[in-house]
């Protein structure tokens, strides 16, 4: 009786173990991978927060926190990504045994169930901007971006009617049914053989970036313009 006693406590002992230590680090690993590839990015942190830690075996944290470097959402370069999502709970089968063909946005709706709170907040930089505005505005050389609290600027050259000539573009960043613009106010082009160039026949709002790109249910609420940076953030509703 006394060893079929004792070996009753060294299995609890072990349960008890792996509820606390194994089963936490384990979720951690996996959904630091599952950030990285969603990002497209290797550095990344990530801390999930429960008292006990054993609440993880039945899908309930009460703190996840996460930071990611060097992240890509969409065709979008952001300096950082900042996670704080409070009272989760996820699928925790889903976590250690992914449904197959499902790609990260899908995957990550399908691992939370539910949050109390969950904010994302992003830095796009001026290298950053620079980067998508010369992707996506296919006409624009050798742009030199610059942001200020009061406007977005950027100068460069671009090809009109098979000339090049020199921009100046300022404008603002705007948030428009959950999703974030560009919008082009003033278009400064200094070349004689060009007059009266019509902003939106050239550039019009430029899309940056699209609530339907961010996982499980978040949106976009506020983009805010700082010296040398861009803050954006998004929240699940």
């Amino acid at each position: 009786m006394k060893k079929f006693l004792a070996a009753i406590l060294i299995l609890v002992a072990i349960i008890a173990v792996a509820l606390e230590v194994i089963l936490p680090r384990m979720v951690t690993n996996i959904l630091k991978e599952q950030i990285a590839n969603a990002t497209h990015t290797q550095d990344v942190e990530l801390n999930i927060y429960s008292v006990p830690n054993a609440k993880l075996a039945i899908g309930q944290a009460d703190k996840i926190y996460s930071t990611v470097n060097a992240a890509e959402i969409g065709d979008v370069d952001f300096q950082a990504l900042t996670l704080n999502a409070e009272k989760v709970k996820v699928d925790l089968f889903e976590i250690i045994s992914p449904t197959p063909n499902l790609n990260g946005k899908q995957r990550a709706d399908k691992i939370l169930k539910s949050a109390e709170r969950i904010e994302l907040s992003g830095i796009v930089t001026e290298d950053g901007l620079k980067n998508f505005i010369e992707h996506k505005v296919d006409q624009l050389d050798d742009a030199q971006i610059k942001i200020t609290p009061q406007e977005v600027s950027a100068s460069g050259e671009i090809k009109i009617m098979s000339r090049m000539a020199e921009v100046d573009i300022a404008g603002s960043f705007i948030l428009d049914n959950d999703d974030i613009y560009f919008r082009a106010t003033k278009l400064d082009v200094r070349n004689t053989l060009v007059r009266n160039v019509q902003i939106d026949r050239f550039l019009g709002d430029i899309k940056i970036l699209e609530s339907s790109q961010l996982p499980i249910g978040l949106k976009f609420n506020s983009v805010q313009m700082r010296d040398g940076d861009v803050l954006i953030t998004a929240v699940r509703e």
